[in-house]
């Protein structure tokens, strides 16, 4: 979805984490998509779920992202 708000993948950006027993808080991307990546990796090394269905989900995810940016948010009139 910011890929799409922001017509770009590469944009540097910092998240930062409240999880008490993260190793690093703050981490920061160049691009939206090495995020992204960054969270199936995560999982799938966190034994959480399969590369295949993360993999999957992403691909479902931008469908989804896809639609909404074109069906759902519309550009906010502005009464100059």
């Amino acid at each position: 979805m910011l890929s799409l708000f922001f017509n770009r993948d590469n944009m540097t950006f910092t998240v930062t984490s409240n999880y008490p027993l993260a190793v690093q808080k703050t981490r920061t991307y160049k691009r939206f998509s090495d995020a992204a990546q960054e969270v199936v990796n995560v999982r799938v090394y966190e034994g959480i779920h399969f590369r295949f269905a993360d993999t999957a989900a992403r691909r479902q995810g931008r469908s989804v992202a896809r639609w909404a940016f074109t069906h759902v948010l519309r550009p906010v009139p502005r009464h100059d």
